[in-house]
């Protein structure tokens, strides 16, 4: 399917905005303190997809 222009420019500024808003959010969420540890974030990121490759080698 292919869009005309103006189609693909909304379909952006509507992405965008969504954007700005997770953004939005994680900024107020780490005003709160809310946040985690980013080496921890990705230690779990590790595990999880060891598991998976596990699960999939059986």
């Amino acid at each position: 399917m292919k869009l005309s222009f103006d189609e693909w420019e909304q379909l952006y500024k509507g992405r965008f905005k969504e954007l700005q808003q997770k953004i939005q959010v994680g900024i107020e969420a780490s005003e709160r303190g809310e946040v985690l540890d980013a080496k921890e974030v990705f230690e779990r990121l590790r595990e999880k997809l060891q598991q998976k490759r596990t699960q999939a080698g059986q």
